[in-house]
């Protein structure tokens, strides 16, 4: 009888969320600390959601107040740290559940709508490619938690997964100020929305493999 196959090898998380794992040992004090001092999980997805709340509007009123523009790449940047702190603080405090983890998911969904879908109101961009760099980040996030539902792993990889998508905000919108043009903010559209469509058959043809691992 022949020896059944050895499976194949789980599929590690591409583009950026390879560095996750350096991020998450940095951020390991501040996690402790926040542990020690009984500050919850959710309040840190609140706050992640707050800061895409706050840089919507940053980017929707840009063309009149263009110095807003530099508040997008600190408030992308926080809101990829907190998304960073809210999963280590509820392992770190055994408070993880399956409602935390839907009010984590959905958070994100809400944050990506709010401050990709806010260039639709930057007249370089305007409401069609807006509404379809949004559309393509909901379809590749989508297809990453979907994963889980038939059985196979969440899927994070991708060449524009979440830090990629708020990296291509916060590069655009201080060189938009710089350069007075508009063209930056466009061009972040466009690579976000291209970028999310090749993420979404990076991770359904993943998603095809792991199944076919378990199936097979």
């Amino acid at each position: 009888m022949s020896e059944p196959l050895a499976p194949k090898p789980p599929i590690a998380p591409g583009g950026l969320y390879r560095m996750k794992p350096a991020w998450q040992r940095l951020l390991r004090p501040l996690v402790d600390w926040l542990v020690a001092h009984h500050v919850s999980a959710d309040r840190l997805t609140t706050l992640a959601l707050l800061a895409a709340v706050l840089g919507g509007p940053c980017l929707a009123a840009s063309d009149d107040a263009p110095g807003l523009l530099l508040a997008v790449p600190v408030l992308a940047a926080l809101r990829l740290v907190l998304n960073l702190l809210d999963g280590q603080v509820a392992r770190g405090s055994g408070t993880a559940r399956p409602l935390g983890e839907v009010w984590n998911e959905m958070s994100d969904r809400f944050a990506d709508t709010l401050m990709i879908g806010a260039l639709a109101f930057v007249a370089a961009v305007g409401p069609l490619l807006a509404g379809a760099a949004v559309a393509a980040a909901l379809l590749a996030s989508y297809a990453g938690i979907a994963s889980r539902a038939v059985g196979a792993p969440r899927q994070y990889g991708g060449v524009m997964s979440k830090p990629g998508r708020m990296i291509a905000l916060a590069a655009a919108a201080p060189l938009a100020l710089v350069l007075a043009e508009g063209w930056p903010l466009r061009l972040a559209a466009v690579i976000i929305a291209v970028g999310a469509m090749v993420t979404l058959a990076q991770r359904l043809l993943a998603t095809r493999r792991d199944l076919a691992d378990v199936v097979g």
